[in-house]
């Protein structure tokens, strides 16, 4: 049992919640705002596993599917700025919605407060192995030497792959379609029957196709020069300055979470990040562990991030009625 004493204590340096929480036996819920079993609902599964072993107190993970991530988004600003429930925020959820649609249930800067950034998923421009395109330039070549013959896909209007292509058009100066399919699965097979032809995805979506040939990767959607495609040269030193696409998993509190409470989840959150088992564990689904942010640095990537996203809406002139 806490003493009144030491509990006293405790409140005078902020760090009361946290212990009466776990003396309770209360668990702490990530929401991921997708269904089980894409990327980043097995990533939260394993961070959550080592994370409970670093607050001492359960940890229990929560899909809210919906409206593209909104349902999660608006379900935890509304719940007690408390460090209880945290979102997983994503790409989706806090930059490319909010710089899509004027009309979200939330404000992702408003309504909540970073704790910190978990880890980083980079997207390859891939072409089917089929079509003869082995780089960047060969496959900028044909496209502009086919006006209007070519196409994109994605896993869906108003996705991170939708803008990432629209951008990569408008950036080459080549004329090509956007054609939305009904997930990653319907888009995966357009792609490998050549109904399209280029697809701006995630590494872990196409890793397999890559590994047994049936899809090249020509180029690097994201900048930063890590996980299996690393060695791939990026599409902004080669074509478009400036590109960068990449999704991540940011966890975010309600607003008015007190700052004790985010950095104690915060130095939990990077204690489970910096262990080398997690780290290859998160490696294996193609996401890069961060194990050194603070709520500042977090909130400062979170800007960046809906920044770029709106310039690239403006840039392409995109425009999509949420439904």
């Amino acid at each position: 049992m806490i003493h009144r004493r030491e509990m006293l204590a405790a409140a005078a340096l902020g760090l009361a919640p946290l212990p009466l929480m776990a003396q309770q036996g209360r668990a702490v819920t990530l929401v991921v705002p997708f269904a089980p079993g894409g990327s980043t609902d097995i990533g939260a599964r394993l961070i959550a596993a080592r994370l409970a072993a670093h607050l001492g107190q359960p940890v229990v993970v929560e899909n809210r599917a919906g409206a593209g991530g909104a349902t999660a988004a608006e379900y935890v600003r509304r719940l007690p700025p408390d460090g209880q429930t945290l979102l997983l925020g994503v790409a989706a959820t806090q930059a490319v919605n909010p710089a899509l649609f004027a009309d979200l249930p939330y404000d992702p800067e408003r309504d909540f407060a970073p704790v910190a950034l978990l880890g980083v998923t980079g997207f390859v421009l891939v072409v089917p192995s089929s079509s003869g395109i082995t780089d960047l330039a060969g496959l900028v070549a044909r496209l502009k030497a086919e006006p209007g013959k070519h196409n994109f896909g994605s896993a869906g209007v108003g996705s991170m792959p939708h803008l990432a292509g629209e951008w990569f058009a408008k950036g080459t100066g080549v004329q090509v379609e956007h054609v939305a399919y009904r997930g990653g699965g319907p888009a995966m097979q357009a792609l490998l029957s050549g109904e399209v032809t280029f697809m701006i995805e995630s590494v872990p979506t196409v890793a397999g196709a890559i590994a047994d040939g049936r899809l090249r990767a020509i180029a690097r959607a994201s900048q930063r020069p890590a996980g299996p495609q690393a060695g791939l040269p990026s599409i902004a030193d080669l074509a478009v300055p400036g590109f960068d696409a990449e999704t991540w998993i940011l966890a975010l509190a309600p607003a008015g979470t007190p700052a004790p409470v985010l950095m104690r989840l915060n130095a939990a959150f990077n204690a489970a990040l910096a262990e080398p088992e997690l780290a290859a564990r998160l490696a294996e689904i193609g996401t890069i562990a961060v194990a050194d942010s603070t709520p500042e640095t977090a909130a400062a990537f979170a800007r960046a991030e809906l920044a770029r996203w709106r310039r690239v809406v403006a840039e392409t002139g995109v425009r999509i009625e949420r439904r």
